[in-house]
């Protein structure tokens, strides 16, 4: 019986501090003594079962138990924000304590162990959909339309606002948007691919010229040229601005075929 309450007890206090570590990351806010409100909540979940409690008893005992814990670890500075937090984190015990019961139904019962388990793969799961949800709304919201206009063509693609990009050309002293081979190919389809791995001259292309760098463009020299214009989300147009080739795949962390510089968008 003793091993019994010690694992329920571990058990608890386990699913616990996930939800605490699942709200707090979900809603951007440190959760405080975790591991004291955590235990103290596998504790209760431990000795509510010993007392004949009422259906709705057990309910507002858990509400009340939910709205203390949300209360003992989070800051917030209005009831908007307390609901907010409250909410996340029903819905993240909902979750975890959803996945062990469907689990529960579906082969019966089963070690408490394989409950971390099951627990632990949740948290993990539900953590890398809020990390990827995440980042794709910061990569929306430097995402930006592009046109570009040049040798009597206008190819239109999704363009990244990067801050990293500070590049400055050399020869036409204009900050550089990166472009990758896709877009360049649109433009200037007459231009073998074997030209531009060696580096040769680019008669072709307007302006071409070879720029040394140590940035996001990779390797020691890009090819630089100068297009027509550039428009931004149906607003904003750039005259003659300079772009550039980049082998480095940045669209593979970006999810953009180019590379705007931060100068270009906002001026400076």
């Amino acid at each position: 019986m003793e091993i019994f309450v010690e694992q329920t007890l571990l058990i608890n206090f386990f699913q616990n501090a996930l939800i605490l570590k699942l709200t707090s990351f979900f809603v951007k806010e440190k959760a405080r003594f975790w591991f004291l409100i955590s235990l103290f909540a596998g504790t209760v979940a431990l000795v509510v079962p010993l007392f004949a409690l009422a259906s709705y008893a057990k309910i507002l005992l858990q509400i009340f138990l939910a709205v203390l814990i949300v209360c003992l670890s989070f800051k917030f500075c209005s009831p908007a924000k307390f609901f907010y937090i409250l909410v996340t984190f029903f819905i993240f015990t909902f979750i975890l304590g959803g996945a062990c019961f469907a689990l529960e139904e579906a082969v019966g019962s089963y070690p408490l162990f394989i409950v971390c388990l099951v627990s632990l793969a949740i948290f993990f799961l539900v953590k890398f959909v809020i990390f990827y949800h995440n980042r794709m709304q910061r990569i929306k919201s430097f995402t930006y339309s592009v046109k570009i206009k040049a040798n009597g063509k206008e190819v239109e693609e999704n363009g990244y606002l990067d801050s990293g990009n500070v590049l400055l050309d050399s020869v036409t002293k204009s900050p550089i948007i990166l472009v990758n081979y896709k877009v360049f190919k649109q433009l200037y389809d007459d231009v073998s691919l074997v030209s531009l791995l060696s580096k040769s001259k680019q008669d072709k292309i307007n302006c071409a010229h070879y720029v040394k760098i140590n940035s996001v463009g990779s390797g020691s020299k890009i090819l630089a040229f100068v297009v027509d214009e550039i428009v931004l989300n149906d607003e904003q147009t750039i005259k003659n601005p300079t772009l550039a080739l980049s082998f480095s795949g940045f669209e593979k962390s970006f999810k953009a075929n180019v590379l705007l510089n931060s100068q270009i968008v906002f001026g400076g």
